[in-house]
């Protein structure tokens, strides 16, 4: 089982992206809806007001001096059947064995659906690549947002994972990080495109042992996003 952590990287994963365990009331899922989508949230607290991921961005790194290369961390274009399961790759290049941690919230469109290694404890399934082959501890959990579902992401029709990785010193390479399946829905048109991007808070990071806030930014700054598109 993938979920091998020391407590700190689970305390990080569960306190720091607001991502519970368990599903908490105010929470309602598609599938247990019965709706395609949360479009049209009626109760307020169901939505948790956070700044959107541009200005946080902005606010985090503002103080923070700006490189002119640094890692590039981006998702794959991939096609897919109606009725398929996607696979969705994250890479990074510009960091070998210089980074040390990593933690990142990736987006997709609700009609999609993340598939899981645990329905219980929301792990995600994933298959580890060659960037983290020195992990020591490697997690991915879909958010279920204990204090309310985001509001971008609301307004936006998106779910989220996040995942983290941990290495013992800057043993993180360039390569892929990990790829993520989603499977596509069975009436899925022809032509359909799916985006697959990046939502930022304050607390995600890409570090190294230098705790550098540059390469960080620019990390942050340059993300690339992918999609998945219907065959």
């Amino acid at each position: 089982m993938k979920l091998k952590l020391t407590a700190l990287a689970l305390i990080l994963c569960i306190t720091a992206v607001s991502c519970g365990s368990k599903k908490d009331s105010s929470y309602t899922s598609p599938e247990s809806s019965g709706q395609s989508s949360i479009k049209g949230i009626e109760n307020p607290d169901d939505v948790m007001e956070i700044l959107d991921s541009e200005t946080a961005m902005k606010n985090k790194f503002k103080d923070v001096p700006t490189v002119e290369n640094g890692p590039l961390i981006s998702v794959n274009n991939v096609t897919a059947k109606a009725g398929e399961t996607a696979e969705v790759t994250v890479s990074v290049k510009g960091a070998d064995l210089n980074w040390s941690m990593c933690g990142i919230h990736l987006t997709y469109p609700n009609e999609l659906k993340c598939v899981l290694e645990d329905e219980e404890t929301y792990s995600v399934e994933f298959t580890k690549g060659a960037a983290s082959e020195y992990n020591t501890g490697f997690i991915s959990l879909q958010c279920v947002w204990q204090n309310g579902i985001p509001e971008e992401l609301v307004r936006k029709n998106l779910g989220a994972l996040f995942f983290t990785v941990m290495f013992k010193g800057n043993r993180g390479l360039d390569g892929d990080i990990a790829t993520f399946y989603f499977d596509v829905p069975e009436d899925a048109e022809s032509g359909t495109v799916y985006p697959i991007g990046f939502f930022y808070m304050d607390t995600d990071m890409f570090r190294n042992l230098d705790g550098d806030l540059s390469l960080e930014k620019y990390a942050f700054e340059h993300l690339q996003e992918g999609s998945i598109t219907v065959e």
